[in-house]
């Protein structure tokens, strides 16, 4: 049978995705590149955002109706929160998240399955991800949350931070490395709680400096680092691996209002961010700092709003990613009293993305001149360590680690660059 995969969201869906590509292809199924060349359908699923979870009922409904007789599985965050309505708008089968690598042992079954919702969550093994490019490696090595922010739905949906056992995520990073592969991505719900759950006082640090010691020409990317997890221990690892560990760091801001900050259930105000993002910034020369920043949070004003631009300014984040604040049923703030109308959500996500377009305009001009390490992705394309798309002008071979001079910077924000050494 032939089979088909989307996924909706974030880097661990897409790595659980890979890994259910993996194990179809397994199976003596063949995977195809369109949902019409497929008679079975797997829907990975996201339920960060109203608009995410539109998306996906909507294709539910337009694969059903494009082709009454496709099997519709959906699995992943929205799935587990609306089981029963998604059966009613076509899918036939509905998988939650811990039992979404099962998945196809279910529709083997019996079609008519339906996964239970009150079942513990357990670590989503994904191995051998290598999400379609040779050059990048992402690596599962955490599921869950128990943050508990006001907006998110998250923890409901995916359950206690579980950590993977460390030998195993060393030990694919060392397959993939030695499999030609020059930058390793570490991904999960929550990273910074990596090994909080394993026994041996073991932590994110703990794991990256194994994977560092144990592996040689690669680096490695990390994501999201909540600004409570700078801490001394990590800053260390931080400046003293400029050369391994990527100098490019995602520290959610979500708000640079102190006020809101504490209704949204934040565990930091807006002078701690700044404080540590600025911390960073004089510790590693040329890192870059991107955020995720929420507009119109309930009871936010516009004081609010323009404490939360003077943060971004301040604290000098590179690269913001803009969400306006929609409802997520069960969570605290949805809850909450003083929605802020469409109008001014909208007003404002477009004042704040202005301000980004600025800051990252500003951001890649302060790279002319400066020697920077690029993985080449293509002919003619790399990226830069901390973040930035480099143009070579005349084409290169994929998968290099150069050492690169920037000349310009083009309207389109990518950086012209001349190869001045390669990788040893």
């Amino acid at each position: 049978m032939n089979i088909y995969v989307y996924t909706f969201g974030c880097k661990v869906n897409q790595v659980e995705s890979e890994n259910i590509v993996n194990n179809a292809e397994a199976c003596g199924f063949t995977h195809v590149a369109a949902p019409e060349e497929a008679g079975l359908v797997i829907l990975n699923s996201c339920a960060v955002t109203e608009n995410a979870e539109k998306k996906f009922r909507n294709l539910i409904k337009k694969l059903k109706n494009d082709k009454p007789d496709v099997i519709i599985a959906a699995t992943g965050c929205a799935a587990e929160k609306d089981k029963e309505k998604l059966k009613d708008i076509g899918a036939d089968i509905v998988v939650t998240n811990s039992g979404k690598m099962d998945i196809l042992r279910y529709i083997s079954e019996n079609t008519d399955f339906l996964k239970s919702i009150s079942e513990p969550h357990e670590f989503v093994l994904a191995e051998n991800s290598k999400m379609s490019t040779r050059t990048r490696a992402f690596v599962k090595i955490q599921d869950g949350c128990d943050s508990f922010c006001a907006y998110c739905i998250i923890p409901a949906l995916r359950g206690k931070p579980s950590s993977r056992d460390m030998d195993s995520v060393v030990a694919e990073v060392k397959r993939l490395v030695a499999s030609g592969h020059k930058e390793i991505v570490p991904v999960g719900i929550h990273v910074g709680k990596y090994g909080l759950d394993l026994e041996g006082g073991i932590n994110l640090v703990t794991l990256i400096k194994k994977i560092l010691s144990e592996t040689e020409g690669c680096r490695i990317r990390l994501t999201s680092i909540e600004p409570n997890e700078l801490t001394d221990e990590m800053v260390e690892l931080l400046t003293q691996n400029t050369d391994r560990i990527c100098r490019h760091y995602h520290i959610p801001l979500q708000s640079g209002s102190t006020e809101i900050l504490a209704r949204m259930k934040r565990s930091y105000t807006a002078e701690d961010y700044i404080e540590r993002v600025r911390r960073l910034k004089s510790l590693v020369p040329d890192c870059t700092i991107g955020a995720d920043i929420i507009v119109g949070f309930p009871s936010e004003t516009d004081k609010n709003f323009s404490e939360t631009m003077d943060t971004v300014r301040r604290a000098g984040i590179d690269h913001i990613h803009v969400f306006s604040y929609s409802d997520r049923s069960g969570t605290e703030a949805s809850r909450m009293e003083g929605k802020v109308d469409a109008k001014t959500k909208s007003a404002r996500a477009k004042a704040l993305r202005e301000l980004a377009a600025e800051m990252k305009r500003a951001s890649a001009e302060r790279m002319i001149g400066k020697r920077l390490r690029v993985l080449t992705q293509n002919d003619n394309t790399g990226l830069t360590d901390n973040f930035f798309t480099v143009a070579f002008p005349k084409g290169v071979e994929q998968n290099l680690l150069l050492d690169v001079y920037i000349n310009i910077v083009r309207n389109d924000n990518i950086l012209e660059a001349e190869i001045i050494g390669y990788e040893q």
